[in-house]
């Protein structure tokens, strides 16, 4: 009597466990959704490859400038961004 019960818990607790499968998508395919449907051009990343400029530190300073138009105190050789006195 006790292998029967044990048997009837076992098959009931199974379907019940069934019952909460979740079919995901592969994962990270609601990020790829919505990356899709918030383009405008998906191709865009391949298409502005050529317009991306290389480089840090003063080489992007000059094409940072030009991309915002704003013009600002140009860094020569070891002259730092940071506030003076910030660190005393």
């Amino acid at each position: 009597m006790k292998h029967i019960k044990v048997t009837i818990g076992v098959l009931s607790l199974s379907l019940l466990l069934i019952g909460c499968v979740n079919n995901a998508e592969r994962l990270g395919a609601h990020v790829a959704k919505l990356k899709t449907e918030q383009t405008y051009n998906p191709n865009a990343t391949q298409d502005n490859l050529g317009v991306i400029p290389s480089g840090s530190g003063e080489r992007m300073e000059g094409a940072y400038q030009v991309y915002t138009g704003k013009k600002g105190t140009e860094l020569k050789g070891t002259e730092s961004q940071f506030l003076e006195g910030g660190s005393q």
